[in-house]
């Protein structure tokens, strides 16, 4: 979204650009076909005329930060000449140009005054040059290659201290075109519906092959290149299993989520900076997130069905399990007494939030905050040992109007209020915007998005009553976490509150996440791969996991 939305800050100030050096057949600087590949430059690159700089700030910090504006244009001196520059903004399509895309990404995410190659393609995971220093992978076929090359790396040092046995390169790896009418084969050629939009390991002829058209090019243009690499890291997996001995008698869930939590653990080595060939970029995990969310099984799907895989949430968790313990832990998943965590959901008529399930929206925040007041009345004295007291008011309000709650007999700027809820400790009540924000969670995500944000607002009203600090990213991160604890309790037949959780309740709380959480690659806000980790520590752990 910030990225999209600086792109066409970008594409304004380019127009800017256009119009003053001129765009027609007759400039010099214009021509025919231009090639962004590698284009021939002095050590500091290309200076562009002041009036053209001029120009492009004029037109960048109409919207946009002045840092992100000079980052761009000093960018676009290092990698396009003039000329290229000024073909750019003559394009129909700028949002769509690699070059600037990946300008985005840097000027964003990356660390300013460093010097970046000319390239084409999208930023994301890196891949190093020659030099050591990590640049951008430019292209999909290339992050598969690196991603595969690392992926023998990993596990050829892994699984001799995991399962203490070597591991052998895969026989053979490879895509396949639908378009071309390639049918790949496992034993003999597959049935369309086991190949079209998927990537598989076969296990009699030891490969893996995967859909390049239907399958990774989507992925890679709509997710983002990370989930490119997951799947590839999912599917290593299933090799793995195949390598050390898996128990083919257990339900096939269990296989799938092993894999997801070995492509876990691979990620975090990633991450970690360990590996020779790719590093993370912000936002890559988040990537991973939202492609989780797209790879969950169908609501109401059971767990011991022939073709399960785990819901969105019990794969996210399972990938949290080896992200964060490696893949030792993904070893215990086939042992009777440690299988994977599993929360299975079941779809009753008229529940799907796809179908209109949801609760109503005008019902929806006041059962939420009667069943957190009768929630933190049974865990609050259990806790900290004191009465829980009811909030003093939970107040939605309509920024159009005008009227906004005062807190500490301070009413602030509009701007505050608006997208906004919040809790006010001087009058310990709550509120929101009910006219926009809620609305908006509501239609976009489902109900369960705004119990989320309630659940948080809460959770700032008990460490204010507990005398824990409010105002950091760890007070956040707890808050996430006793919201964790508050969800979990919803999945008891006889929990207090006589309110359930119905399919699609969790995946609503991840999609909450991934909008509602700070930019990646900030430091002064946790990101949604923080924000959920704590959730689903207080989910399966209780408040004990939250510090309180």
């Amino acid at each position: 979204m910030a990225g999209m939305k600086r792109l066409l800050l970008i594409a304004t100030a380019l127009t800017l650009v256009a119009a003053a050096c001129g765009d027609d057949s007759g400039t010099p600087f214009t021509g025919g076909t231009t090639t962004r590949g590698t284009p021939t430059t002095v050590a500091g690159g290309f200076d562009y005329p002041q009036d053209v700089i001029d120009g492009y700030m004029e037109g960048c910090t109409q919207d946009g930060p002045e840092d992100f504006c000079r980052c761009s244009i000093e960018e676009f001196q290092k990698r396009l000449s003039l000329g290229e520059f000024v073909d750019l903004a003559g394009s129909d399509d700028i949002t769509s140009d690699p070059v600037a895309a990946e300008i985005i990404d840097f000027c964003l995410f990356g660390t300013p005054g460093t010097t970046v190659p000319p390239t084409t393609g999208s930023a994301g995971t890196t891949v190093p040059p020659t030099t050591g220093e990590f640049t951008p992978i430019l292209d999909m076929e290339t992050l598969i290659e690196l991603s595969i090359q690392d992926l023998e790396i990993y596990w050829a040092a892994e699984m001799p201290t995991t399962w203490g046995v070597n591991y052998t390169p895969i026989s053979a790896t490879g895509p396949y075109f639908n378009s071309q009418g390639d049918v790949p084969e496992c034993g003999g050629p597959l049935p369309q519906e086991a190949y079209v939009g998927n990537a598989f390991y076969c296990s009699l002829d030891d490969t893996v092959q995967w859909d390049a058209e239907d399958l990774m090019a989507p992925l890679f243009q709509e997710f983002g290149d990370f989930t490119v690499a997951l799947v590839m890291a999912h599917e290593w997996g299933h090799a793995v299993q195949e390598r050390y001995g898996f128990d083919d008698s257990l339900p096939t869930i269990i296989s799938e989520l092993q894999a997801d939590c070995l492509a876990g653990a691979w990620t975090s080595y990633v991450d970690s900076e360990q590996s020779d060939l790719l590093r993370l970029e912000p936002g890559d995990l988040e990537e991973g997130m939202a492609g989780f969310l797209l790879i969950g099984d169908q609501l109401g799907s059971a767990p011991d069905g022939p073709n399960a895989h785990g819901g969105s949430f019990d794969r996210l968790t399972a990938f949290f399990d080896g992200f964060n313990s490696g893949p030792s832990e993904c070893a215990t998943f086939d042992q009777p007494d440690t299988p994977p965590d599993v929360v299975f959901i079941p779809l009753i008529e008229g529940d799907d939030p796809n179908e209109g399930g949801d609760l109503p929206y005008a019902d929806t925040a006041p059962i939420l905050t009667d069943a957190l007041e009768v929630f933190w009345s049974v865990v609050y004295p259990d806790v900290f040992g004191t009465e829980w007291i009811p909030l003093s008011g939970q107040i939605p309000y309509q920024p159009s109007s005008g009227n906004f709650p005062a807190c500490g007999g301070t009413v602030h700027d509009r701007s505050f209020y608006e997208g906004n809820a919040f809790y006010c400790p001087a009058e310990d009540y709550i509120a929101w915007d009910d006219e926009q924000f809620f609305p908006d969670l509501y239609q976009q995500i489902g109900d369960f998005a705004i119990g989320l944000v309630l659940a948080n607002e809460y959770g700032r009203a008990v460490q204010n009553r507990a005398g824990l600090p409010m105002d950091t990213v760890a007070a956040q991160l707890q808050v996430d976490c006793l919201s964790g604890v508050f969800t979990a309790a919803m999945t008891f037949d006889d929990n207090p509150m006589q309110l359930f959780l119905s399919a699609g309740d969790l995946e609503e709380g991840i999609a909450g996440f991934l909008t509602l959480s700070g930019t990646p690659g900030e430091t002064d806000s946790a990101t949604a791969f923080q924000r959920f980790e704590a959730f689903k520590d207080g989910f399966f752990e209780g408040s004990t996991a939250c510090g309180v």
